[in-house]
């Protein structure tokens, strides 16, 4: 099951982003993230939330159209994504799609950098997209599509990143450690289409970015 949550992060260039959108089986939207529906063509199944950040004519919109809503105290330990993410696992998500995931807080840009671990801990396919940037985690093994040309960063998650080997890359990278105070693996760069990276220990972080 493809499971798209939608933040209530930053939107830009919407035409841009639905190009990357998977077919979707369901799409959860988180408290604020409502205003972003329109723009990408999407139709909520669930929306979630605290509603700290909600447009309100907008909720009452889909709520005349049936759709389930939940609401959640303001005062709680998890985020409104992270309340998506764990929905999305208790229906079994196969692949997990974050918009609106990034933006002017980074704090919360972060915080939703931590929920892709979540998934992934749960074998969970996750990927935050934006209009320049797609963002994976992993532990164990990265397969990722891309452009020749592309830039690709490989950086170190909270620990020290231990890489076994990596193909489809112009700087190779074999049994090599990515300390976590330096930033060995910005701006490698696609030279084919596919790019796979094998880890041995520690959480990777991989970011395909367009300038």
């Amino acid at each position: 099951m493809k499971i798209a949550i939608i933040a209530n992060g930053s939107i830009n260039k919407a035409e841009k982003i639905k190009t990357k959108i998977p077919k979707l089986d369901m799409v959860i939207c988180c408290d604020g993230g409502v205003r972003h529906l329109k723009n990408l063509g999407l139709e909520p199944d669930l929306i979630i939330g605290d509603f700290d950040s909600v447009n309100e004519q907008l909720l009452e919109k889909y709520h005349k159209k049936g759709v389930p809503i939940r609401t959640y105290p303001k005062v709680k330990d998890e985020t409104d994504t992270e309340i998506a993410a764990n929905t999305a696992i208790e229906l079994g998500a196969s692949h997990v799609v974050l918009l609106g995931a990034l933006g002017y807080r980074w704090d919360h840009s972060y915080a939703n950098i931590m929920v892709l671990v979540k998934l992934a801990k749960q074998g969970i396919n996750a990927v935050i997209l934006d209009s320049n940037n797609q963002i994976q985690v992993s532990n164990t093994f990265l397969f990722l599509t891309g452009k020749k040309g592309q830039i690709i960063s490989l950086l170190p998650l909270g620990e020290d990143v231990s890489i076994l080997s990596t193909k489809g890359l112009r700087y190779p990278i074999e049994n090599q450690k990515l300390p976590l105070d330096a930033p060995y693996g910005i701006s490698n760069i696609f030279i084919e289409e596919k790019a796979e990276i094998k880890i041995k220990s520690g959480w990777l972080l991989a970011v395909l970015a367009e300038d």
